[in-house]
């Protein structure tokens, strides 16, 4: 799938969360290869302050109407840089990198979304296509475990559950759903009712990964988590983006994957979570600055 480096037109922006903006581009070229689970790399400001472009999933594709849109948070001065942008203003865009989402087999009957914050980003799109693969058969089950902090940091759900999906919200701070971790939400509805994923997707801060990919494990439940780290070129060029990995020979010599070339969907066993558990200076998977 070939790279496109493109001038993007802002269409449209809207706070739909506290600190939380959907922005709309249109990018022909990138709409109409991008598939759910990739991601940009994107100028977020008209000028070259900050200089560096930020890596963004796509939040919804729209290939007949030229359309991508990218849900991010703001955190620092790039976010904020982005979120000043308006109707008309033009961006550089570099994409669709990475791989992207697999989407299951026909007899995969109940599916399983986690999202953890600015994590739910690269899952709106993968909802809309097991909507429209899926739920003609309807025997298919289609869940979401959306938690976050507090009740304000929560895109409105109804969006998801206009598609058919039933919608499980999580807080931290109990202002909104179940009051604790959406991996103790998910664990304790899956115990309850003893039935299990068929398949499980997720994406959020790196310790809700690691507890997806052990259960998941645990449970031979297949997985594809989406992982998001810092990274400068998003191409491969600069290693910023370096995970470990099993050895696929030798489990005492160290391997490395990495976010940007070999994800940023990766398996659960695809990588050493112990290691990364262990390094000082693991890459933060809330990559939106």
């Amino acid at each position: 799938m070939a790279m496109v480096q493109d001038d993007a037109r802002v269409v449209d922006q809207q706070e739909v969360a506290e600190r939380t903006f959907r922005l709309r581009l249109r990018s022909e070229r990138i709409a109409v290869t991008a598939r759910a689970g990739q991601f940009v790399m994107l100028q977020v400001h008209h000028g070259t302050d900050p200089l560096l472009k930020r890596p963004f999933s796509f939040h919804r594709i729209m290939p007949e109407e030229g359309l991508i849109e990218i849900l991010y948070r703001v955190v620092g001065r790039g976010t904020w840089c982005l979120s000043q942008c308006s109707p008309g203003n033009h961006l550089k865009i570099v994409g669709p990198l990475g791989n992207g989402f697999t989407l299951p087999e026909k007899d995969d009957r109940t599916v399983v979304l986690i999202a953890g914050g600015i994590g739910i980003a690269p899952l709106h799109e993968l909802m809309v296509q097991l909507t429209s693969n899926l739920q003609a058969d309807k025997r298919h089950a289609i869940h979401l475990f959306y938690g976050a902090r507090t009740a304000a940091e929560l895109i409105p759900t109804h969006l998801y559950s206009r598609l058919g999906i039933m919608v499980h919200c999580s807080t931290d701070d109990g202002s909104s759903g179940y009051q604790g971790y959406v991996t103790q939400l998910f664990e304790l509805m899956v115990n309850q009712e003893r039935h299990r994923p068929a398949l499980l997707y997720a994406c959020g801060p790196l310790v809700m990964l690691y507890h997806v990919a052990r259960w998941s494990l645990a449970q031979n439940v297949p997985s594809q988590l989406s992982l998001e780290s810092l990274m400068a070129c998003g191409i491969g060029a600069c290693l910023g983006c370096a995970l470990p990995a099993p050895h696929p020979d030798d489990p005492m010599t160290d391997s490395y994957l990495h976010v940007c070339k070999d994800g940023p969907i990766f398996k659960a066993g695809s990588i050493a979570w112990t290691k990364l558990q262990r390094q000082p200076t693991t890459p933060q998977i809330y990559l939106y600055n």
